[in-house]
């Protein structure tokens, strides 16, 4: 993770004062600093390999910031990090398989652990599958996690055949459905640019309510929406072929 280009995202002052302090303890990340409220200009404006948002002492408004950020990537008007991190208090462990749904990669525990830290930092491609989750539900069993990976590439293909149909022509709700349900298979075989604009199209109905996203949007998300599930199913398929 030498020189990684990664942008810290946080609420105050103090906050980003003690984390950037351990954070240049313990790895040589090049770090530049910014308020959280000012963190998607600094997206548009920079390239870099990771952002990490301290939800310490805002884990809600972090959460709904991040989702902010997945719709703008999905309407095509921000290029995000490979590596959205969160850092959050021990005592939030509680919190982490929800802040994993809802984007994030990987958290991290304040006060900061090296060898963590080092993980997440590696795990910068995001064109390829991490099986943790199919490696836990099988109990580490090879020939349990081929059957697993096999029957999530079929449904899938048909996830994406139906998909090809409905988000044309389909209602919000139906597309929404049909992302809830395919984002289940993508978090199960780690493929997380999948993962992320599934998180989006899954409450479609919601951010048009909440005049988030407008008419404008909805045909550049559903047309970008397609071609992502269609790119990750083929990676997935050549490299488990």
């Amino acid at each position: 993770m030498h020189g990684m280009q990664t942008l810290l995202a946080t609420y105050s002052a103090e906050q980003q004062c003690a984390l950037v302090q351990q954070l240049r303890f313990s790895s040589d990340l090049y770090i530049a600093t910014v308020n959280i409220s000012d963190a998607q200009d600094a997206l548009s404006r920079h390239s870099w390999d990771a952002l990490l948002v301290d939800l310490r002492e805002n884990a809600n408004s972090g959460t709904a910031f991040v989702e902010k950020l997945l719709t703008a990537e999905l309407a095509g008007e921000v290029t995000l990090p490979p590596l959205l991190l969160a850092c959050i208090d021990e005592e939030q462990a509680e919190t982490e398989s929800m802040l994993r749904l809802k984007g994030f990669d990987h958290v991290l525990y304040f006060p900061l652990s090296k060898e963590r830290l080092r993980c997440s930092f590696l795990s910068r491609d995001m064109e390829k599958p991490e099986l943790r989750e199919l490696h836990l539900l099988a109990n580490h069993q090879q020939p349990i996690i081929d059957a697993m990976v096999s029957k999530l590439l079929q449904t899938l293909a048909a996830d994406i055949q139906q998909l090809d149909s409905i988000a044309r022509a389909g209602t919000h709700l139906q597309i929404a459905n049909l992302a809830h349900r395919m984002k289940s298979s993508w978090y199960l075989l780690g493929m997380r640019r999948a993962i992320r604009s599934c998180i989006v199209m899954e409450r479609l109905p919601q951010l048009i309510d909440e005049g988030v996203i407008n008419e404008g949007n909805i045909s550049t998300m559903r047309q970008r929406f397609i071609s992502l599930m269609s790119k990750n199913y083929k990676q997935l398929v050549f490299l488990f072929s």
